[in-house]
């Protein structure tokens, strides 16, 4: 065997170099070739004050739920803070699309759901966004939005979803509940263990007892399991510490961060159940899935489509709903994400899923980024300014059927619109009102 010469170790040298400074150029070329042309944000509401289904009307809660400022439901002055703090963040990640923009011609278009809680939100954002401007939502003034709402169709087979929520727990709720033992232990606790003054320890265990109209029962799993109750607690255990309550005042001073995080387990495990199984989630997010297909494909082409929303000239579309709506999108689509500070697929107050619409300037092809962006729950709580090191968690996300590979997961315009048009039934699909 022959040695190889020094002058052909020297070729090699400099063709290896060559072609990493050429690949280093192919990674870097995009971000100056790409163009942002809209995004599409889709965001639960704020913090809000607990509903009733959070507080059963304090019949199994030892003491006294926590005084709120506002009434159930309704989006608190804390939640608007947080979420005009969130406005300046997307302001600043969106320059092209939010500043130096025309009031009359802002291109922003922002539909809310019928509830008190989203449509404040929706127009908390929009203070923040374009804070020199006084634009108003959109939103439906009857009580359903098939945007936001599951079908009502005819089509929609009623039965189908329950067995097929139940088929994922082996048609044994008791069997669901038994997964759940040690969390559902863990908030007995925290409603039951208190002593002193203000202390009813005859309170009923929630897990075994069923109170209606103030008549205390034996719970049927199969009826109403425990963790409906246990998620629903944790729902507004969570509440409480992203409005910023003492930690005195957080599950009365018995559940900790750690604690919360192990309760909302439950919570987002729950609801992976109810909400993320295929037929349930297609009869609730084919029609919302249908109007984002649609204006990403009319951004893209220019031309307008069926189902978009806004007009031909908005380029940041968003879209306030509710929890439910990122999880029956994300079930629908099988999208999943991980935040730093929660569990698989949470859904806090101002989170987001975000569909990034981008044009390479050298082939015109157009790409989806779909990202999910949320504040931290210490970052809700304490109301800070996400400038600087201070960012909230943004995380990548893998679309099935179309994604490329990292960083971005990028999909194709056409692919994206395949992969909605295999995931929905356009039975359940309307022209939205607006």
């Amino acid at each position: 065997m022959t040695s190889a010469s020094p002058s052909r170790y020297l070729l090699l040298g400099l063709l290896f170099i060559a072609l990493c400074s050429r690949a280093l150029l192919g990674q870097s070329s995009p971000q100056h070739d790409d163009e942002l042309r809209a995004v599409i944000v889709l965001m639960r509401h704020g913090v809000r004050t607990p509903i009733e289904s959070e507080t059963r009307s304090s019949s199994y809660n030892a003491q006294p739920w926590p005084a709120w400022p506002t009434e159930p439901g309704v989006l608190t002055p804390h939640g608007a803070q947080a979420l005009r703090l969130l406005a300046d963040f997307y302001r600043a990640r969106y320059p092209s699309l939010l500043q130096n923009r025309s009031c009359d011609h802002a291109g922003i278009y922002v539909e809310a759901n019928t509830t008190q809680r989203t449509i404040a939100s929706a127009k908390a954002v929009l203070s923040g966004l374009l804070p020199e401007c006084t634009l108003q939502p959109h939103y439906s003034t009857g009580h359903f939005n098939p945007l936001f709402s599951p079908s009502n169709s005819d089509d929609v087979d009623r039965q189908r979803v329950k067995d097929a929520t139940l088929g994922r727990m082996a048609n044994q709720p008791e069997w669901f509940t038994s997964a759940f033992d040690r969390p559902l232990e863990k908030m007995h606790h925290v409603l039951a263990d208190c002593e002193g003054t203000g202390c009813d320890r005859s309170k009923p265990d929630f897990r075994i007892t069923k109170v209606e109209n103030g008549t205390a029962t034996a719970r049927d799993p199969h009826v109403e399991s425990p963790v409906t109750l246990g998620a629903d607690f944790a729902e507004n255990f969570l509440l409480e510490y992203t409005e910023g309550m003492p930690m005195s005042q957080v599950g009365w001073g018995r559940v900790s961060r750690t604690d919360l995080n192990d309760l909302m387990q439950m919570n987002t495990q729950y609801h992976d159940f109810m909400l993320r199984t295929p037929y349930g989630a297609q009869v609730a997010a084919s029609n919302l899935a249908a109007h984002i297909r649609d204006t990403i494909l009319s951004v893209a082409s220019g031309k307008p489509t069926p189902y978009q929303l806004g007009t031909g000239e908005d380029r940041f579309i968003l879209l306030d709903g509710h929890d439910s709506n990122l999880t029956w999108l994300g079930g629908l689509l099988h999208l999943d994400w991980i935040l730093p500070d929660q569990f698989f697929n949470a859904t806090p107050p101002g989170s987001a899923l975000v569909f990034e619409i981008h044009r390479s300037q050298a082939t015109d092809a157009s790409t989806v980024q779909v990202l999910f962006i949320s504040q931290t729950l210490d970052q809700i709580r304490d109301l800070r300014a996400l400038v600087g090191a201070e960012q909230p968690s943004i995380a990548p996300i893998f679309v099935p059927g179309c994604s490329g590979s990292g960083p971005t997961y990028a999909c194709s315009v056409q692919e994206f619109a395949k992969v909605v048009d295999a995931a929905i039934d356009t039975r359940f699909v309307v022209v939205s009102s607006k």
